[in-house]
């Protein structure tokens, strides 16, 4: 960040000296995953996001424990599972909705159980409650839906209702959480071809979450910005 921000340093590229921009620094690692499964640039990739820093991994493994796709997961069991409400709370407390502790507290207090098949008296809710009600009727009617349209339909559908495709474009590692979730929605697709119901396809990829690895999605190295990571082999 020092680099970057306060430095002051300067790099050639293209023939003229440019201020140091976060795509002039790679971090090199000796290998990305150690004995036990230990994700090796995942402390490094917490602390630049902490800091803000743009940030690419290159040929990372990590697929299935990145936060934008664990949370999509967990959207997905609850809208097959509308009365799981740790899913359902999960999904709202998550980067999709961004609902607080304290909101989502609040709500139970005044108004009970968070379901998304719940009636609601929206002439009686207030702006706070009402926000929180929109979104669970959100999960209620994908839930209703859900066996009667394609599985990666829902998962647009989801994804466009809570404006995912811009809101995760602007993370720090924007590009590539936007790749991975993406990459989630085509996973659905393909167990969909075996399937017979849209909980089968949340079955498999939560099987395939706990069976292991699974590579991030690829990024045209090209127009990607961030400090890479990567190996000091694939940096050959």
């Amino acid at each position: 960040s020092w680099l970057i921000n306060k430095s002051g340093w300067r790099v050639e590229e293209d023939g003229k000296t440019v201020p140091v921009q976060a795509r002039h620094v790679c971090i090199l690692f000796k290998r990305l995953r150690r004995w036990g499964g230990v994700d090796v640039p995942r402390p490094y990739a917490q602390a630049l996001e902490a800091h803000r820093v743009p940030h690419v991994l290159v040929g990372g493994r990590s697929f299935h424990q990145r936060e934008e796709v664990m949370a999509l997961r967990t959207a997905l069991f609850a809208i097959e599972r509308p009365s799981d409400e740790f899913s359902v709370y999960a999904t709202l407390r998550g980067p999709f909705f961004g609902f607080t502790d304290e909101q989502l507290f609040a709500f139970k207090q005044e108004l009970g159980r968070l379901h998304p098949l719940r009636p609601w008296e929206k002439e009686t809710l207030v702006d706070h409650q009402q926000e929180v009600v929109t979104a669970l009727t959100l999960l209620g009617d994908l839930h209703k839906f859900r066996n009667k349209r394609p599985v990666s339909a829902t998962v647009h559908a989801f994804l466009e209702a809570t404006r995912a495709h811009a809101g995760v474009a602007f993370w720090t590692a924007g590009a590539q959480a936007l790749a991975n979730v993406l990459q989630l929605a085509e996973l659905s697709r393909r167990h969909e071809r075996r399937a017979t119901s849209f909980r089968d396809v949340v079955e498999a990829l939560q099987d395939e979450a706990d069976e292991g690895e699974a590579p991030d999605a690829p990024l045209v190295e090209e127009g990607t910005v961030g400090v890479r990571m990567m190996t000091v082999h694939a940096a050959k």
